[in-house]
């Protein structure tokens, strides 16, 4: 019983907080707003779905820094952020290993960060990884971009939860808690690289696919 109740406090207390905007560019969404807290009560299925756009999302975001780990030759990095890809994509995930995927990404975009600071010469094959990259990054933003929604929606929904209710549904909910708690600094992080990898693509006259700069730069 108190177990119950200390995970309905948690609950509680992660969505006492407005939910972030609904949809629009990635630096809004990150930066949070209001929204309408009319929304039913999320179900498994939701959570389901929840968990697997943020997997989504991410996935696209740690190939991109695979790409740009293996222009900058960072073997180590690559190496990790190809495991945690492939964990994602394992089918049943949890928070556990979401956590693992951010901590792990966050390592590695601190290491892309200080080769990109550095002003590399990139060879050929290095461009042509780096282009890759900003693919996949955009991709990884479409996918946060509907994340967003669904994260705000789902937000809502606990809210309306009574004290009883979280203590009973919510706490089969706490994937999709976290996936909401954490969607507005994740996309804040996905704006801030996705914005710095383009700058430094322009700058170091890297191709970038149309399709792919037209979404970064818009973001």
């Amino acid at each position: 019983m108190i177990r119950k109740t200390l995970i309905a406090l948690a609950l509680a207390t992660t969505f006492a907080a407005p939910a972030h905007a609904q949809f629009g560019k990635l630096k809004d969404l990150a930066g949070g707003g209001s929204s309408s807290s009319s929304s039913a009560a999320p179900s498994e299925a939701d959570q389901e779905a929840l968990v697997r756009r943020f997997a989504a999302s991410q996935s696209h975001s740690l190939e991109a820094q695979t790409a740009f780990a293996k222009a900058f030759g960072l073997a180590e990095q690559v190496q990790l952020l190809e495991a945690e890809r492939q964990a994602l994509s394992s089918g049943s995930v949890n928070v556990d290993q979401m956590k693992k995927s951010v901590s792990v990404s966050e390592a590695a975009q601190a290491a892309i960060d200080e080769r990109v600071a550095a002003k590399p010469e990139l060879s050929a094959e290095s461009k042509q990884h780096y282009t890759d990259g900003l693919i996949a990054l955009a991709a990884s933003a479409v996918e946060g971009q509907k994340l967003s929604g669904e994260a705000s929606s789902f937000a809502n929904g606990m809210k309306n939860l009574g004290a009883t209710q979280l203590a009973t549904v919510g706490r089969k909910l706490v994937a999709g808690a976290w996936v909401a708690k954490e969607s507005p600094g994740y996309l804040k992080g996905l704006y801030s690289s996705s914005k710095a990898a383009l700058t430094f693509a322009r700058a170091s006259k890297i191709k970038v696919p149309g399709n792919a700069e037209s979404l970064l730069d818009t973001l």
